[in-house]
């Protein structure tokens, strides 16, 4: 039987703030807390103007003056077309990292070392580079962002550390189930023949070569497409001086450019479905694809519509119905950003699995009201108030203004487009925020997206529309071979795993020792585990001084020589470890219920889904290959296990799993056993704490 006593090794905390703003009577003097702050009269800005000129090889530059501090800050931006990365979907991200990773002439070691000694910053991403310093050292800190332009080595080695990164943080996604969301929201609105719909998997990120990165490096990265902000103590002509030292040499060269078709909202409203088993919550996404463009006609009557609906704090009629009236969610959303190639429009909150179903239909009756129903002069004149608020502190960042001229430059827009923001946002009227809700607001078109238990979901989604089940990556998920039900119960599926794994040999086990190690973000932890059988257990991690004991009735923490009793559920959950003979462990009159939920897919096999439940130790989806009987695949509210390579120790005739994979909301791991045993004597002290 496998253990799965996992070492706590983060505490997540979380703070609720909350706000209340007093109004002073107008009658009275006192404060009226019912009411909330009526807006002053919109103020006049004044935006700083930006000068700009072209070099002969087509880089466009955008200075803005601000001699308040003595720094300097370059951002180059790369507008190239969204691209289709095809079999290497994360090519573009590892691309990113790759820049700040080393040049022909300078390690990243090298990098870093320069460049924390002037105090100064220098990020890159895939459309660009950012650049900080004080001014003293602009000319220093331009040299070195002109090399990782010019001459990233996208080393071998440096590719290898990158890859590990990404591939760990996909490690996780089986625990994000908002991430899970996001891609399928992806694949529904956009497909496999858009980049928008594109998702990254292990195959393609372990399909990156350097020589794509190299090829993406000499065809896109051009000056003929980019655009370069420099903002700060600094004035056009020394502007113009250092950009012709520094990006004069940049070879200009025709970039592709390539057409996409424009993707197609569902025809009729329909529910896609992530499947999370054992999950208490449901992550919900109403969404569909829009084309929304900065330049639209509309973009500030759009903007302030969604901001009614769900984007615009409490206020917003999502939060007001699904949070405040309902207590259905801490938070109900929507957005609708602006994208040249396609947008799209979407609905999302986490709400409780018993009212799945309920949220959905506030959704619906929340899209229908904005789109059929005028909204009122008051909640127009908040958004409004809000969206002019945020435009204004916007302007306290000088980088913002070099911002403004390239948005203008990059997308065509009026050269009045952001003068005069404010002014078009204040003539936006209630027909107008109607208009654009008819425009955009498709309650036909919907995809309802789902994470969650699908044992849960299909039965409440199923009146809204054709369910179709997908993966974690967005992809049609395989469905399982029902036929393995037959003649099958919970009974039989637990029995044919313990007769695989020992029988009544089990019968035979008092105590366990094992040695394993603890790989996690790149560090090994080495563990020993100690267990008296249904008694007691000791968890030691020699090197950290840490240690965790069940002795029989209390269970603690030891932190380098301090205790700490835990509570009476940590408790339970390490109680239940103590049980190393399984049949014991799940015997009814040990107060277990196991349950045959049906046939799931788990690593593209038909398996058996039991349900394990226990009053004290709560309960478990347990995945059981029908082939081999062994158990494959363990979920619990603390995350996901899936367990692998199975091994008989010694020559007792048990069957233990030598490896696990984990990943939990604190993240992903794997724990590997190098030694186990049985019966041997194991010293009190083991399970005592000072």
């Amino acid at each position: 039987m496998k253990n799965k006593f996992i070492l706590s090794i983060a505490v997540l905390m979380a703070f609720l703030f909350t706000q209340c703003t007093p109004v002073p009577s107008s009658s009275t003097g006192k404060l009226d807390r019912s009411k909330a702050p009526k807006a002053g009269e919109a103020r006049k800005v004044e935006i700083a103007k930006s000068q700009s000129f072209t070099l002969e090889n087509g880089l466009q530059v955008f200075v803005v003056e601000n001699h308040k501090l003595p720094q300097v800050s370059y951002s180059l931006v790369v507008n190239y077309n969204p691209i289709m990365e095809g079999k290497r979907v994360g090519m573009l991200n590892m691309f990113g990292s790759m820049l700040r990773r080393g040049t022909e002439k300078r390690t990243k070691e090298k990098l870093d070392e320069e460049i924390d000694f002037m105090g100064a910053n220098l990020i890159t991403y895939s459309r660009g580079i950012y650049a900080s310093s004080l001014k003293r050292h602009s000319d220093n800190l331009l040299s070195i962002f002109s090399d990782v332009l010019y001459n990233p080595s996208f080393s071998n080695e440096e590719l290898a550390k990158v890859r590990t990164e990404s591939l760990s943080s996909l490690q996780s996604l089986p625990s994000s189930p908002e991430q899970i969301a996001n891609n399928v929201v992806s694949k529904v609105n956009y497909g496999n023949n858009h980049p928008y719909g594109e998702v990254e998997t292990e195959t393609t990120l372990n399909a990156v070569k350097n020589e794509d990165l190299k090829d993406f490096h000499q065809t896109y990265f051009r000056p003929n497409v980019s655009y370069l902000a420099i903002v700060g103590d600094i004035t056009v002509e020394e502007a113009k001086a250092q950009v012709e030292k520094y990006f004069a040499q940049w070879e200009k060269k025709e970039v592709p450019t390539t057409k996409y078709n424009s993707p197609k909202a569902a025809e009729k409203p329909q529910v896609a479905i992530s499947n999370r088993a054992g999950a208490v919550q449901t992550v919900i996404n109403v969404t569909y694809p829009v084309y929304y463009p900065l330049s639209s006609n509309d973009y500030g009557a759009a903007r302030l519509m969604n901001g009614i609906l769900g984007n615009s704090g409490f206020g917003a009629r999502l939060i007001q119905n699904l949070r405040e009236d309902k207590a259905y969610t801490y938070g109900a959303y929507s957005s609708l950003s602006p994208d040249e190639l396609s947008s799209s429009f979407t609905m999302s909150a986490s709400v409780r699995n018993d009212v799945t179903d309920s949220a959905v239909v506030q959704f619906l009756y929340e899209l229908k009201r904005i789109k059929d129903e005028p909204v009122s002069k008051a909640e127009l004149e908040r958004v409004k108030a809000s969206l002019i608020g945020s435009f204004v502190r916007s302007l306290e960042n000088p980088q913002t203004v070099a911002n403004f001229a390239i948005d203008i430059a990059r997308y065509n827009l009026p050269s009045d487009f952001y003068s005069n923001y404010i002014q078009k946002i204040n003539a936006v009227t209630v027909e107008d925020i109607q208009n654009a809700a008819k425009k955009y607001i498709k309650p036909e078109n919907i995809t309802i997206v789902a994470v969650g238990d699908q044992s849960i979901l299909i039965e409440k989604l199923a009146p809204f529309g054709n369910i179709q089940i997908y993966d974690a990556f967005g992809e049609m998920a395989a469905q399982a071979d029902q036929r393995i039900l037959i003649g099958m119960t919970a009974d039989k599926v637990i029995q044919n795993y313990l007769t695989k794994i020992g029988g009544k040999k089990w019968n035979e086990v008092t105590s366990m020792k094992k040695e394993q190690v603890m790989n996690v973000s790149g560090m090994q932890i080495e563990q020993k585990l100690f267990i008296q059988n249904q008694q007691k257990l000791a968890l030691e991690v020699p090197k950290s001084g840490i240690k965790q004991v069940y002795d029989g009735k209390k269970a603690y923490v030891v932190t380098q020589g301090q205790k700490q009793e835990l509570t009476a559920t940590q408790t339970n959950s390490i109680k239940e470890q103590t049980f190393i003979n399984p049949y014991v462990q799940y015997d009814k009159s040990n107060g277990y219920s196991i349950e045959l939920v049906g046939a799931q897919v788990v690593e593209d096999k038909s398996v058996f889904e039991v349900k394990v439940t226990h009053k004290d130790y709560g309960e478990r989806l347990q995945y059981f290959d029908p082939k081999t009987g062994l158990l494959i695949k363990e979920v619990t509210a603390g995350g996901e296990i899936m367990i692998k390579d199975y091994r008989k120790v010694g020559n007792t005739g048990l069957l233990v799993a030598y490896k696990t994979e984990v990943n939990s909301p604190q993240g992903a791991y794997t724990v590997d056993v190098q030694k186990v045993e049985f019966n041997s004597t194991i010293d009190a002290k083991v399970f005592m704490v000072e």
